[in-house]
C-alpha cells in the first residue's frame, strides 16, 4: 500500500537537465574537462553537482583545479542566469500529480540538485508548501545513485520506504529508490522505457495519468 509519494526534481517536474548541462559546461569547458550530452545522461545525469564534478575532473586529469565550492557556486550562478532569461513552465501533469498525491498522503522531494536550484522553482508553481519535506544534495553525505536520500526522506516523513513510492526518471534515480526500499514509477522524460523499466516497477510516457495510476496501488 502505498502511503506517501516522493518525486525527484529534474525530469519529473520541470525539465531542467539541458539547463544543468549547460551549466556544467559553462564552468567545466574553459578547465578543459567539459564532456558530451550523451556522457552527462550516461553518467553524470543522477549525480549531485559535487560528485559530477569530482568525477568529470579526475576522467579529464585536470591538476589543481579550483575548490569543489568555488566550482558548486560558478555552476549555480549559470544555472539562475539561465533561469531567469527562461519562463520555465512544469512538465505535463506534473502539478496535478503532486495536489492529488498530496490528497492521498505526505508527500516529499527527493533531488540531488541544491535547494537554489529547485526552490524558486517550486515557489514558482505554486506546489511548495505540499511537501512535507525536501532532501536535496546538502542534506546528505552521499547523494543519488546512494540510497541515503531515499533513507531520509522516508525517515523523515515516518512512513516504511516500501510504503513509498518514488517517481524518477533516470536510471541512477530509480537505483537510489530501489536499494532504499521504495516503489517506484520511471518516467520517460530524458531516458527510453527500456532503459528504465530494469528498475522502475512501472514505467509511464509523463505524469498526466498519475492520478489514475495512484489510484490502483
Amino acid at each position: 500500500m502505498i502511503r506517501a509519494c516522493i518525486f525527484d526534481f529534474d525530469g519529473i517536474l520541470a525539465d531542467t537537465e539541458a539547463l544543468h548541462y549547460q551549466s556544467y559546461q559553462a564552468v567545466l569547458e574553459p578547465l578543459g574537462a567539459g564532456f558530451t550530452w550523451e556522457t552527462y545522461q550516461q553518467n553524470y545525469m543522477a549525480f549531485d553537482s559535487r560528485q559530477a564534478f569530482v568525477a568529470a575532473l579526475q576522467k579529464a586529469g585536470i591538476e589543481n583545479p579550483p575548490s569543489i565550492s568555488d566550482l558548486l557556486e560558478r555552476k549555480m550562478q549559470a544555472h539562475e542566469s539561465a533561469l531567469a532569461n527562461l519562463n520555465l513552465s512544469p512538465l505535463p501533469g506534473a502539478v496535478e500529480a503532486v495536489q492529488f498525491a498530496a490528497t492521498r498522503g505526505p508527500v516529499a522531494l527527493c533531488t540531488g540538485a541544491q535547494p537554489r536550484d529547485v526552490i524558486p522553482l517550486l515557489q514558482a508553481f505554486g506546489i511548495l508548501d505540499l511537501f512535507q519535506t525536501i532532501v536535496t544534495a546538502d542534506d546528505v553525505r552521499i547523494s543519488k545513485p546512494d540510497p541515503e536520500s531515499y533513507q531520509l526522506a522516508a525517515s523523515t516523513l515516518g512512513i516504511p520506504p516500501e510504503n513509498c513510492l518514488a517517481i524518477e526518471d533516470t536510471p541512477g534515480g530509480l537505483r537510489s529508490a530501489r536499494d532504499a526500499g521504495c516503489q517506484t514509477l520511471g518516467v520517460t522524460t530524458t531516458h527510453t522505457r527500456e532503459q528504465l523499466s530494469l528498475l522502475a516497477d512501472h514505467v509511464h510516457d509523463s505524469l498526466v495519468n498519475f492520478k489514475a495510476y495512484l489510484e490502483t496501488l
